[in-house]
């Protein structure tokens, strides 16, 4: 399970409390599959311009489904403007995730969102649902010799599968580059023009895709039984050099529905996949 974005800070002492601050929780769904990408929305808004000294790291709350209790430090984001607020994505980072009801609410400047709950469950769908990424072997014999990389995904379910089309806000692919010779190290993020065609990128964008607007993002369908194959131009997203040994990891998030919205489980979408896939390869 991941945290989107992370932030460095410091307590905030309750005398430096803010009239017109006020913090921000917004769960996805009130259900969660234990092996999806859990992820909910935290942050602030203010009226007026928030002052410098309030600027340091905010809390989370937590109560597990054990009953135990847990307060975990928010520091506030390092780039764009955040003189009025801020929001970002927010997830179970390095933490044991556990079946059961969670409790957790956001506090900052000494004001606090009321508890909002969810469920995690065991996933229903996941083993309907095989997602990887292939890179191209192009070289005969042991040895991948690679030039491009695609998303394989097979719906092994007997209802229509949807899946934001990776590249798109929620859904980027990321590469993590290391050259054995000489070593290096670099995480960077592959660009739309790399994976999407310019009539798909939309000009409009969504922070989340639910239900509501799913019919409206950039989806790819696969029916029951049925495939679909995104490729990725690897040499567009980072130098790779010729005669070079690399070790690449790959890895994106789908964010998918299955059946329609009337089905009784459409509670668990959209489902956050998470797909990663590491080699060594020369170049």
């Amino acid at each position: 399970m991941i945290a989107a974005v992370t932030w460095p800070g410091t307590v905030i002492a309750p005398s430096q409390q803010t009239t017109g601050l006020n913090p921000t929780l917004e769960l996805e769904k009130p259900t969660y599959a234990a092996d999806e990408s859990i992820r909910f929305w935290i942050g602030l808004t203010s009226a007026s311009e928030i002052p410098e000294a309030e600027q340091s790291s905010c809390l989370l709350h937590w109560t597990r489904p054990d009953s135990t209790r847990h307060d975990e430090q928010v520091g506030w984001p390092l780039d764009g403007d955040v003189s009025h607020g801020w929001q970002g994505g927010w997830g179970f980072g390095k933490q044991d995730v556990s079946l059961g009801r969670y409790v957790v609410s956001f506090e900052c400047a000494g004001k606090k969102t009321p508890d909002q709950s969810f469920e995690i469950i065991t996933d229903p769908l996941s083993s309907g649902i095989r997602a990887q990424w292939i890179l191209v072997d192009t070289k005969s014999g042991s040895s991948i010799h690679a030039r491009s990389a695609f998303l394989h995904v097979e719906n092994g379910t007997d209802r229509v599968l949807r899946f934001a089309k990776p590249g798109l806000v929620g859904s980027e692919v990321w590469l993590q580059v290391k050259a054995l010779q000489p070593p290096s190290a670099v995480s960077t993020l592959v660009s739309e023009s790399a994976i999407l065609r310019a009539d798909e990128i939309p000009s409009f964008s969504f922070q989340k895709v639910e239900w509501s607007n799913q019919s409206k993002w950039p989806m790819i369908t696969v029916a029951p039984g049925g495939s679909a194959d995104r490729a990725v131009d690897l040499q567009s997203a980072y130098p790779f050099r010729n005669e070079q040994e690399y070790e690449v990891t790959i890895s994106t998030t789908l964010t998918v529905f299955i059946g329609e919205r009337e089905d009784p489980d459409a509670g668990l979408f959209p489902l956050r996949v998470p797909v990663s896939t590491t080699t060594h390869f020369r170049w």
